[in-house]
């Protein structure tokens, strides 16, 4: 056993030394370099000094025989807006002005009228020419009571009461008629069923008639006429 012991410790003492040869031998080529320069000078054993690097020269790209085409931008144009027409205006029509109607008053007259304390009668006129609008007093029935209807077309039934009795002459009742439209000639006007009594007897007074007309071209119509006998 101990001399296995022996034989390791020469061993290592063997390798020891064999480093520390192997260093110095090192160290020594270390400073041979730092001698010549290569690590201070950076010179050549001529005394030229040997470049640091050589430089590549940068390869240059070769021109394409098809170069590539740029694309240029295509130009916008401004839209085309169309002309602005002025408005059409509409002809302007006149408006038809509808022909204001007409009107006539036709006067019931009375002659030598005498204590009359009721008096009717039936008025008759063409219906396709005129359109009856109102029934009126007259004069010589101012404060009398009075009534109409129409029985039928053209007929105007009409009624007075005077308590006080009706004396003289003139217009008992005023018939106010509407003109149609698009008529012309003559208007005829007649009294019938014409019916009068006296205003303390009762008793039944006597008359006569005389018919009117009215020509649409004149102005004044001629009025009918109860006559009392």
């Amino acid at each position: 056993m101990r001399w296995m012991l022996e034989v390791a410790y020469i061993g290592i003492l063997s390798s020891w030394r064999w480093l520390l040869g192997s260093a110095a031998v090192v160290g020594a080529l270390v400073g041979l370099l730092l001698a010549v320069g290569v690590l201070g000078g950076g010179s050549d054993g001529s005394g030229a000094a040997l470049p640091s690097a050589i430089a590549s020269p940068t390869p240059t790209p070769a021109a394409s025989t098809n170069p590539t085409a740029v694309p240029q931008p295509t130009p916008t144009l401004p839209p085309i807006l169309p002309p602005i027409l002025p408005p059409i205006l509409a002809p302007t029509v006149a408006p038809t002005v509808a022909p204001a109607p007409k009107f006539i008053s036709v006067p019931i007259l009375a002659t030598r009228a005498n204590n009359v304390g009721s008096l009717e009668f039936v008025l008759v006129y063409d219906s396709d020419k005129l359109e009856l609008e109102q029934v009126e007093r007259g004069l010589l029935s101012g404060d009398a009571l009075i009534d109409f209807s129409t029985p039928s077309p053209g007929r105007l039934w009409t009624g007075i009461i005077d308590l006080s009795g009706i004396d003289g002459s003139g217009p008992v009742a005023v018939v106010r008629f509407k003109i149609r439209d698009n008529v012309g000639g003559n208007m005829p006007f007649t009294l019938e069923n014409v019916a009068a009594f006296d205003a303390n007897t009762l008793v039944d007074i006597i008359t006569g008639t005389t018919p009117g007309e009215f020509t649409v071209s004149g102005v004044t119509p001629l009025s009918p006429i109860v006559t009392f006998q």
